[in-house]
């Protein structure tokens, strides 16, 4: 069985800021500069979103079209040939919109910089405290998606030749059931990866939220 799909949270650990007074006199305080570059990343990651569902739209059409070859007999090879290539048609708009979504991601990491900037100069000690460790959680679950990103490239390609050698007619059952359990093995690490970056993105919701109570009660002793 051809095993596919991954499932990911999308960008919306970094949607929903909250707005806190934390204004200075000498205009915004470290912390809502942070926190404008965090909304700057979630806006940059609408992108992400939208093309994680184009994505597995495209995924679920190739998963048809392969169940179509399969039970396809060896004396209609042109009909074999004619699905071949309309999934390898649509791994090759996969291919764009993994590409659209990767760049996405590389927009939204630009704010990064700002984000560490602006937590560096944070006085509050347990504001600091918790804006250090929103840092190194947004810093993970980008690492995360770089590596779900090679994980996923690989694997498409891995179809890409799977579609390619079903058009071959001496293609023998050895053969088909090894480069099935190479697209198998792929997309394990690819499930492997998002669930790693799903679970970064859970982090990070948390320790956004702890942020943003520290921030209210400093905002309040002022």
């Amino acid at each position: 069985m051809r095993q596919m799909k991954r499932s990911m949270k999308a960008g919306a650990a970094l949607a929903g800021i909250c707005t806190l007074l934390l204004t200075g006199c000498g205009g915004q305080s470290p912390f809502n500069d942070m926190q404008d570059a965090m909304t700057k990343m979630s806006e940059k990651e609408a992108s992400f979103e939208k093309e994680q569902g184009t994505l597995q739209s495209y995924e679920e059409k190739e998963q048809k079209l392969y169940k179509k070859m399969i039970q396809t007999t060896k004396d209609h090879t042109k009909t074999v040939a004619s699905l071949s290539d309309q999934a390898l048609a649509s791994a090759a708009k996969r291919e764009e919109h993994l590409k659209t979504e990767k760049d996405s991601m590389d927009e939204s990491k630009k704010e990064l910089k700002t984000v560490k900037e602006s937590a560096a100069r944070l006085q509050d000690a347990e504001l600091k405290e918790k804006a250090d460790q929103t840092v190194k959680s947004i810093e993970k679950r980008y690492a995360s998606y770089d590596q779900l990103y090679k994980e996923y490239q690989k694997a498409l390609k891995q179809d890409q030749h799977l579609y390619q050698s079903l058009k071959k007619k001496d293609l023998g059952y050895d053969e088909l059931k090894s480069k099935l359990k190479t697209v198998n093995h792929s997309y394990s690490k690819v499930r492997k990866e998002s669930k790693k970056f799903n679970r970064y993105t859970d982090q990070l919701n948390d320790h956004k939220k702890a942020l943003y109570n520290a921030a209210d009660q400093e905002s309040k002793k002022s």
